[in-house]
């Protein structure tokens, strides 16, 4: 039994459980399981997957931080753009430049902010489904 079969069936049934409910993407998963293994192999898969969905879960959780990604320094760096524009525009130095660096910070901050919520969600998302496909292998 390989890891890659393993992974494998989990990116398919991520796949199937976002698109349909989670008994017909169960339903899915053990029809493809056991038409690959019987009698203690299946055991084996079973108790493999389930191990290998909980250590997803627990990546995504991990990966729903904020500052796993690279994001949250390009934010840091798009504030303090837009701040350092926002001083020099009170001080009244450059004001062409001002405005650049300032609008480029604000949308550097939106851009940002927008992917780490997209991370956020993604992540989110992965944790739950393999949690409950854990918590579904475990019961039976």
């Amino acid at each position: 039994m390989d890891t890659y079969i393993i992974d494998a069936e989990l990116e398919h049934y991520f796949g199937e459980r976002l698109s349909s409910s989670n008994r017909e993407a169960l339903r899915r998963l053990y029809i493809r399981a056991t038409s690959r293994f019987s009698g203690e192999e299946l055991e084996e898969y079973k108790r493999r997957l389930r191990a290998h969905a909980r250590a997803y879960a627990k990546l995504g959780r991990m990966l729903q931080s904020p500052f796993r990604h690279m994001e949250t320094a390009l934010f840091m760096s798009s504030l303090t753009l837009f701040v350092a524009g926002v001083v020099m525009f009170v001080s009244g130095s450059f004001p062409a430049m001002v405005a650049c660096s300032t609008a480029a910070g604000f949308v550097g901050m939106i851009e940002c902010y927008r992917k780490l919520a997209e991370h956020w969600w993604r992540y989110g998302v992965m944790e739950a489904v393999y949690r409950e496909l854990a918590e579904s292998l475990t019961e039976g």
